[in-house]
């Protein structure tokens, strides 16, 4: 917003054609006494690298060296400046000026330079779809060379296009390419149907190309076959997909082996949808299945597994021998995989132990931690030690835990020590062993091993309290330990057990003084309450050794209000004793019975997530259902759409804002190849029908100059963003007179830069006289406008956005 040059100004060039050409390093400004710069040598021995920062042309001089004969001449040459082009495309220089050279370039037998120029076409295709005719003779005449290489290629880059108003041109070469005898051909012709289908659905259907497809399932290439299945699967989307017969399945199964790891996958999972007829064809089917399972692809292994699963869901009988099978293929995938990878498998296998808690239990071992594993597998690996431990391994675990609790890692340590706490929740008969292994850690010389420790035990002792022998003695020693600590989750556990069992531990009352006395130090709230109620008790306990610190402690907490919860507490214990001492203790030293389990110990396991194995939502521990909101078609690149990317907030209304998008999108798609785009409408939608609801009456007669325009938007938030596809790309005489029309002022436009031309509006309404700002950015490769909006009164933003889009389809004109 530093400058902003007006329009219709001649501030300089909009296109950059006339930019100054030393854009290095050598670069000497003109003066009375500077030289001419001298040009640099271009001798033969030297090469300039292409993919160079330091770039000395500019897409003129690269359209001169198209033209230029002499480099037509020179196949070498030729291909070099063609893939300058690309590499100022990649870099998002816009070099759709160079549209008619690189066309004529597409007629060469240059292998390298053909693909350079299909992949130029198919960017600037839809930006430029008048002149896209141009390379369309040079594409069907390479449909039918002799080379299957250059058929396919052309072939691609045809599909590839997405302009509606070339489908005709394409469709005969596409069926053509069904028919290849080469399978190279066959297969890129089966993906270009997809391509095609995304352009305009309704000529798939014209040219009974699904029905050809299913013909082509027959075919004797696996690659045909694989992408016939997927092509059917994506356009019959909305239809459940391809219907699976037997015929069909069986000839999937059986040809399993022959294609590719990325084939099986998707194969199989679309597989899962057969329903065998009987028990005997399920047999079949998981003796073929058998060897996929020893595949060396995990994505192999994992959908084999999947199919294993859901062909003998209800057959319980099978249910065992089909988890024995699948489990060691996992383990291995595990333990030779990366660590991304053996942490979704040993999500999937914590799934599998829902069913079956013994199933892995026997190679514990599997699931030790590596030195070199990153924490989230370790971590991972622990819960499933804790879920497979049974009264057979339980000793072998629990050494290997303990041995992983003076880890330099604190919380790999303290998730160590909580999993030997909840194996003995889980076991009672181990808890004898594991308390005398919690005893050993308090005499480790840790700050952090003593705290978690402590932590661990308030869980177990609160389902043993019989075990609270072995910690008593020790509890004095311990308690200086922890006040020197700063971690507050230890002091809490110390409080409770000194609540707990306080008639036991002859110095309780002592170290709860010391407690009390620096209980202003104190800034965590969870202590502050620990400590009140910890006082209570032990007073309950032992009354006249407390009494003097449980008053001390009320005058202090009760006077203290920066943390009202805990001031709130004091005052409610205050008035209890002071109404009625047993009623008192009733309610804070009641007798508490022996829990049996802790549910908080214990994800539950959602049938959905076990029915879609082999998915993220085994990883998120949720049905897909709650993160994934996809519906056919799957894919809207080529489709007319509106965006939106804040325009009616989230949750239900921008569903439904995307519901009508969608909806656009097919009748739009649906109805053949049209004219080209009309100025009159920009957006890439029929003629906007919602103009009523967000007409404004707007001032013909607003004025701003460049400097209160640039304070006001510096000073002001964005009230809106909306998103829109436009059908081409305007010139600014015809975008500004779109705008004036619905009274919106064009105050600047910023010249085309790295692919984007800028637009700077204003507007303002007649009753209120307040003013609305605009930022228009329009990225010219793929014609997607971006509408920022800066309102006086932001409520108003998302009306005003609706006759924006208004403006912009022509119906306010």
């Amino acid at each position: 917003m530093a400058s902003l040059a007006p329009t219709g100004s001649g501030g300089g060039p909009r296109g950059g054609e006339n930019r100054t050409r030393a854009m290095g390093p050598t670069a000497t400004r003109p003066g009375p006494t500077s030289a001419p710069a001298k040009p640099a040598s271009s001798g033969r021995g030297q090469s300039t690298p292409y993919f160079s920062d330091n770039k000395r042309s500019e897409v003129n001089e690269l359209r001169t060296t198209l033209q230029s004969i002499e480099t037509q001449r020179d196949v070498k040459k030729y291909r070099e400046a063609c893939q300058k082009v690309i590499h100022y495309m990649t870099l998002g220089i816009d070099v759709s000026r160079l549209f008619t050279e690189m066309v004529m370039a597409s007629s060469t037998q240059d292998l390298v330079q053909k693909k350079l120029v299909y992949l130029y076409l198919c960017n600037y295709a839809e930006s430029h779809a008048d002149l896209t005719v141009l390379a369309i003779n040079t594409l069907q005449k390479n449909c039918r060379d002799h080379n299957p290489m250059i058929r396919g290629l052309a072939l691609r880059s045809m599909c590839q296009l997405r302009v509606e108003n070339l489908v005709e041109y394409v469709l005969q070469p596409l069926q053509d390419g069904l028919r290849d005898k080469s399978p190279y051909v066959r297969k890129t012709a089966v993906m270009g149907c997809v391509k095609l289908f995304y352009t305009q659905q309704s000529v798939i259907y014209e040219c009974n190309i699904p029905d050809t497809l299913y013909a082509m399932l027959k075919d004797a290439d696996p690659l045909v076959v694989a992408n016939c299945v997927i092509a059917l699967e994506e356009i019959l989307a909305s239809e459940g997909g391809i219907v699976l017969t037997r015929d069909i399945a069986h000839r999937l199964f059986n040809m399993l082996p022959e294609f590719s790891a990325w084939s099986q996958s998707i194969l199989m999972t679309i597989l899962v949808r057969y329903v065998p007829s009987n028990e005997d064809e399920v047999y079949d089917i998981l003796n073929v299945l058998d060897d996929r399972l020893k595949d060396a692809n995990s994505g192999v292994v994992m959908a084999a597994a999947k199919l294993f699963l859901h062909l003998t869901r209800n057959m319980e009988d099978m249910q065992e021998d089909v988890f024995d099978r699948i489990k060691t293929p996992l383990i291995t995938q595990m333990n030779a995989g990366s660590s991304e990878l053996a942490f979704a498998i040993l999500h999937h296998i914590e799934i599998l132990l829902s069913r079956a808690p013994a199933l892995v239990a026997t190679e514990f071992a599997s699931f030790f931690c590596r030195y070199n594993e990153p924490n989230y597998v370790k971590f991972k690996k622990i819960e499933i030690l804790t879920l497979i431990s049974n009264p057979d391994n339980i000793e072998a675990i629990v050494e290997e835990l303990a041995a992983y609790i003076t880890d330099v890692d604190v919380e790999f340590a303290q998730r160590s020590l909580q999993a030997v706490g909840n194996i003995a929740i889980k076991h009672p008969e181990s808890a004898d062993y594991i308390m005398t292994m919690l005893m050993l850690f308090l005499d480790l010389d840790s700050s952090y091993v003593t705290s978690g420790t402590l932590v661990v035990l308030v869980d177990v002792l609160r389902k043993y309290p019989s075990l609270s022998e072995q910690i008593v003695d020790r509890l004095g020693n311990v308690a200086t330990a922890v006040l020197r600590s700063d971690e507050p989750e230890a002091r809490v556990a110390l409080l409770w057990l000194l609540g707990e069992f306080g008639d036991e531990v002859e110095d309780a009352p002592y170290i709860l003084e010391k407690m009390v006395n620096k209980i202003e130090e104190e800034a965590s709230t969870a202590v502050r309450l620990q400590i009140l109620t910890t006082a209570m008790k032990l007073f309950f306990a032992r009354p006249p050794e407390c009494q003097k610190t449980l008053g001390a402690l009320f005058e202090k907490m009760i006077d203290d209000d920066s943390h009202m919860d805990v001031h709130d507490r004091a005052l409610l214990y205050y008035r209890l004793l002071k109404t009625n001492v047993e009623e008192a203790r009733r309610v804070v030293a009641c007798p508490k019975e022996t829990l049996s389990d802790f549910s908080e110990r214990h994800a539950v396991v959602i049938e959905k997530v076990f029915e879609e194995f082999n998915s993220l939502s085994c990883v998120y521990g949720a049905p897909a259902e709650t993160f994934v909101d996809q519906t056919p078609p799957y894919n809207t690149v080529g489709l007319a759409r509106a965006r939106f990317s804040s325009f009616g907030g989230s949750g239900a209304a921008a569903a439904a804002a995307r519901a009508a998008a969608v909806a656009r999108a097919g009748a739009a798609s649906g109805g053949g190849g049209g004219s080209g785009a009309q100025i009159g409408n920009l957006l890439d939608v029929g003629a906007f029908t919602d103009a009523s609801s967000g007409d404004r009456d707007l001032s013909a007669a607003a004025a701003m100059n460049p400097a209160d325009f640039e304070k006001k938007w510096t000073s002001s938030e964005i009230s809106l963003q909306i998103k829109d596809l436009l059908q081409s790309v305007p010139s600014t005489e015809d975008f500004e007179r779109l705008m004036t029309n619905a009274n919106i002022k064009t105050l600047a436009m910023m010249p085309p830069q790295n692919g984007l031309l800028k637009y700077f509006l204003y507007a303002q309404e007649i009753a209120s006289g307040n003013y609305h700002l605009i930022e228009v950015v329009v990225e010219i490769p793929t014609r997607c406008l971006t509408a920022s909006f800066k309102c006086d009164e932001p409520n108003d933003a998302p009306d005003f956005a609706v006759a924006f889009r208004a403006a912009l389809s022509g119906s306010m004109s």
